[in-house]
Order: structure tokens, then C-alpha cells, then sequence
């Protein structure tokens, strides 16, 4: 049996993430992004002190997510679509996407992405290693996070 690492920092868990309850698998990238506006309101004529105060705007989320093109499914069909050829233009619908995590003594957390849209799809062929991925950034309208029960 492995042992439990005795360290605050996070070195693995077991990782789940599904798009309309089923899972994307295949992931080679999962990368949740938060990006809030901020706004600095300066004073005129106060050389000492510039800023006045910085006040917090809105926060927007956005998801990449990148994973090997499968023969039996591409990235589309990953995320629980149902549309032929791959086209986003195509999508009308948002989907559920759930990332879910168990570090090692037990602990589950959950972060649900709830009305994802699919911003942008990506296909890049690597020659290298004979490799085809996909990459979709993916914009959720709200975001909840918690422990699982």
C-alpha cells in the first residue's frame, strides 16, 4: 500500500470530471480559469498616493479542456452533444460539467460548472508522436463549489 505523504500541498487524488453525467476521459488538460476585473480610481493631483482604492468587478470563468481525439468520439461527443460533424456553431444547448476530486484520507470536494457553452474548438495534429488532440474552451454562466456528502 502506498503512504499517505506528509505534506500540506496537494500531490495527487483521484479525478473525476463528467459532462452530462458521463465522463470526458481521455484528458490530457483540465484548466478552470477565474478572471475578475479590477478598477483603480486614482485622485488628480495626489502625487504621494496614486490610487485612491481598487474596487472588485465581476468574475468570469472560463474551462480549456484538451484530450486525445478518440476514434469512437471526438471532443463534441465528449461533452455529451449530440450534432454531426463537430460544429459548435451546431450546439443550441448548454451542458453540466463536474469535477470531482478524493485526496488520500478521504476528503471529496466538487466544483459544478452549470450552463457551459463551448467558445472555442481546436484540433492540433502533432507529427512528432503521431498524436490528434482536441482543445475546447468552454464558458460556464455560474459556477458551485462544495464538499460531496
Amino acid at each position: 500500500m502506498t503512504a499517505i505523504p506528509s505534506t500540506q500541498a496537494v500531490v495527487s487524488y483521484a479525478y473525476t470530471i463528467k459532462s452530462q453525467g458521463i465522463r470526458i476521459g481521455t484528458l490530457q488538460e483540465f484548466s478552470p480559469d477565474q478572471t475578475r476585473t479590477l478598477e483603480r480610481i486614482r485622485e488628480i493631483a495626489n502625487v504621494a498616493d496614486d490610487i485612491f482604492e481598487i474596487i472588485p468587478g465581476r468574475t468570469d470563468f472560463t474551462i480549456a479542456v484538451t484530450r486525445f481525439e478518440l476514434y469512437t468520439a471526438n471532443m463534441i461527443d465528449a461533452l455529451g452533444y449530440d450534432i454531426s460533424g463537430g460544429n459548435i456553431s451546431s450546439i443550441t444547448d448548454p451542458v453540466q460539467i463536474l469535477e470531482q476530486w478524493t485526496g488520500p484520507t478521504g476528503n471529496r470536494r466538487a466544483v459544478l460548472y452549470d450552463r457551459c457553452w463551448v467558445n472555442n474548438l481546436r484540433k492540433t495534429v502533432r507529427e512528432g508522436t503521431s498524436s490528434v488532440s482536441e482543445t475546447a474552451t468552454i464558458w460556464p454562466e455560474r459556477v458551485f463549489v462544495g464538499p460531496i456528502q
